[in-house]
């Protein structure tokens, strides 16, 4: 896979070189133009009016005034007068492939509702990894439209059965052969989601070091932001499902060893309590000093914060949401019995009074400068795979960061995570062309992320009438489903 992106990239920056010295491609290759076209490149550089686009063979290979741009009599042209071009989005927290995703169905629904959604890459964090695999392969040949994937396979956990999307591991020796196993069948990375003992958690650490792979994931409660960080973890995911307030308390060992006993107790008011007063106790020089070792350690966190804000609000959850249509008749009935679930209100409520501190986190990692990732927790209950991660950027803005801040996280940061800055992220030349076309200013209101005209997957141009087809036929697929 690795040689046949490679390959990929040699073809844009050798198209790229051909054609930048004279603005014009050559006749005998077939081209796409988008004409006239307001550009957000994802660089950090301003913004770009009246700009046009080439794309050859799958590659950005012109950027400039529309005015110096001669294009080729063969080229289709886009007249995209008055939309707003933007790199490819990548939901870099998502399971389409285990636990409510169902492997057999999403190939032929969620893959063309992310595309649809501006989505052009995903990072599935637990589920099938053979499907998963065969997806990602067919993606890249060409031989599936869908958003580029990268997978960890099933997350390693202690004291759970084995199934598609979980590793169970009792021990460190456990740990250390699950990472093998995973890496030896080709994993991307290793995801952990709760683990027995610090032990464990240090010898995937290691392992995953002797291995070359990464490992990101929840925080063992055992273990605080500062130890993972330095022990190579590359990325946190979540703020509150790894307890990430504990580890910025001026109380923090106290509170940790209060909590592991009111879990092991399930005590669950005494939980809530203890996480009150983590908040209540948050030290700025402990933070300051950790996220100092982020940035060193280059350590990244997802706060899926997209995915609290909606399973904390039950009561906003609508039996007739249009999104259900994309789900399996039988997981949309579960989740629409739900919403008469006493339980679940309690629950929603509980999990709105903890996860407030949340976007207050999320703000002051980005004041910080620590990188983080834009990821929707889908397939949570009412977490549509695609709109969430319009909604997680939603979310990002009101943490504090500026429009423009939150699509360079969806996008370039995606990419830098990853080590593909040289093939998506910005709109570049030379890169690939996975582009967004909006009908409106996603800087002027982040909103507008959702108003596609059209979305560029690999040099393919999809315009709004294909990305319906497309949107219908998962439609008929979902339905269809037992």
């Amino acid at each position: 896979m690795f040689l046949l992106w490679l390959r990929l990239k040699f073809v844009c920056l050798l198209v790229a070189v051909l054609v930048f010295s004279s603005l014009t491609y050559a006749e005998d290759q077939p081209a796409l133009a988008l004409t006239h076209v307001t550009v957000f490149d994802g660089s950090g550089r301003s913004i770009k009016i009246n700009q046009t686009i080439i794309i050859t063979n799958r590659c950005i290979t012109t950027i400039g005034p529309a005015a110096s741009v001669k294009l080729s009599k063969n080229t289709r042209v886009i007249d995209a007068r008055g939309k707003f071009l933007i790199p490819g989005l990548w939901d870099m927290h998502v399971h389409i492939a285990g636990l409510n995703a169902d492997p057999a169905l999403s190939k032929q629904v969620l893959l063309p509702l992310l595309l649809a959604n501006g989505i052009t890459g995903i990072r599935d964090m637990g589920g099938d990894l053979e499907a998963l695999l065969a997806w990602k392969r067919d993606v890249e040949s060409g031989a599936l439209l869908g958003p580029h994937i990268v997978a960890a396979g099933p997350f390693l956990a202690g004291s759970r059965k084995k199934s598609p999307e979980q590793y169970p591991v009792a021990n460190a020796d456990d740990a250390r052969a699950a990472v093998r196993d995973l890496k030896q069948r080709g994993a991307d990375f290793t995801k952990i989601i709760s683990l027995p003992s610090r032990e464990t958690f240090f010898a995937v650490a290691d392992e995953a070091r002797r291995q070359h792979i990464s490992f990101v994931g929840h925080l063992p409660i055992e273990v605080d932001a500062l130890e993972a960080s330095n022990a190579g973890m590359r990325g946190i995911e979540h703020l509150f499902y790894s307890e990430f307030a504990l580890s910025l308390s001026s109380k923090e060992d106290d509170l940790r060893r209060r909590l592991i006993e009111a879990q092991a107790k399930r005590d669950h008011a005494g939980e809530e309590a203890i996480r009150h007063e983590a908040e209540g106790t948050y030290n700025g020089e402990k933070a300051a000093t950790l996220f100092a070792v982020f940035k060193k350690n280059k350590t990244w966190v997802t706060p899926t914060l997209a995915s609290l804000d909606i399973t904390s609000h039950a009561e906003l959850w609508r039996a007739d949401d249009p999104q259900l249509s994309f789900v399996p008749p039988a997981k949309a009935k579960e989740w629409r019995n739900s919403l008469d679930d006493t339980r679940m209100k309690q629950y929603a409520a509980s999990l709105g009074r903890q996860t407030a501190n949340d976007w207050k986190l999320t703000g002051e990692l980005h004041r910080a400068g620590v990188s983080l990732l834009v990821g929707s927790d889908s397939l949570d209950p009412f977490v549509f795979p695609g709109q969430s991660l319009h909604q997680e950027l939603a979310e990002f803005v009101r943490a504090g960061f500026t429009p423009a801040e939150a699509l360079q996280a969806a996008t370039r940061g995606a990419a830098e995570f990853l080590g593909r800055e040289g093939d998506f992220g910005t709109v570049e030349m030379g890169k690939i062309a996975d582009l967004v076309l909006l009908d409106a200013n996603p800087l002027e209101d982040i909103a507008n992320t959702r108003k596609i005209f059209a979305v560029i997957r690999n040099g393919q141009y999809l315009d709004r009438a294909a990305l319906d087809a497309m949107l219908a036929k998962a439609k008929a697929a979902a339905a269809e489903a037992k």
